[in-house]
């Protein structure tokens, strides 16, 4: 059967540039095909770095926050006693008695009779 088969140059010439063009091609969707193969293995690795930074963020974030619950810095809204010492001292601008002081605010009378001197005092 091939015996019969005779190629000129022209067709010859024309099979090449055939077998060339479909080797161009599957190299080409070869080539595209391993890059999408790639990509998300790199975004995945990209994303895991980013969770890992937002991770540790977190968890410094939490820590800053327990420090600050723990120990709120001074004249903040966090910071009880000086909450409790301001309130002492409206009251006691307003007039308050030392057991109404104390009753109100939860603290010792004698607490609220040194207030109410400071407050005699200024």
């Amino acid at each position: 059967m091939l015996e019969h088969l005779t190629l000129n140059g022209r067709e010859l010439l024309v099979f090449v540039i055939l077998a060339v063009v479909f080797a161009m091609v599957l190299y080409l969707l070869e080539t595209l095909l391993f890059a999408r193969r790639r990509k998300p293995d790199a975004t995945v690795a990209a994303l895991a770095g980013r969770i890992g930074l937002v991770e540790a963020d977190l968890a410094a974030l939490k820590a800053r926050l327990e420090r600050l619950e723990a120990k709120p810095p001074l004249e903040s809204a966090l910071d009880t006693q000086a909450t409790t010492y301001a309130d002492a001292m409206r009251l006691a601008r307003e007039g308050v008695t030392a057991q109404e002081l104390a009753g109100q605010l939860g603290i010792s009378r004698s607490e609220a009779e040194l207030i109410i001197a400071l407050r005699h005092s200024d």
